[in-house]
């Protein structure tokens, strides 16, 4: 009858620990904002001008870490930026996620520098 306890309250103890790890795993999204633009810039390592497509693939590989969120409009050329609208906004996990991807990853020469965030 011991070792029925014992194991009862050990399996309970696990399905504590493994539920509260899938609940601290959740994509956070919710910082107040219905939807964010992000503010990025492409760079080619060669010193001429940067070419969309490469900038527009290195963006696809790392908005898989962005992936839960719907994109609305983006990313579209600002001047010498991008910008990316999603909703809902990122939270600061998912968003650190994307800035170490871009900052970390380059496609046909093309690095991402992210420049920031606006919500609304």
């Amino acid at each position: 009858m011991r070792r029925i306890l014992v194991l009862g309250a050990g399996a309970a103890c696990v399905v504590t620990v493994v539920l509260a790890m899938a609940d601290s795993m959740k994509f956070e999204t919710d910082r107040g904002a219905v939807a964010s633009t992000q503010v990025l810039r492409f760079d080619a390592r060669a010193k001429d001008t940067v070419a969309s497509e490469p900038a527009l693939r290195l963006w696809d590989k790392c908005a898989s870490h962005v992936n839960h969120v719907r994109i609305v409009a983006g990313p579209v050329a600002d001047g010498d930026a991008w910008a990316v609208t999603v909703a809902p906004a990122l939270g600061e996990h998912t968003e650190r996620r994307l800035v170490g991807c871009l900052e970390d990853l380059t496609v046909d020469g093309v690095l991402g520098h992210y420049l920031g965030s606006r919500s609304g």
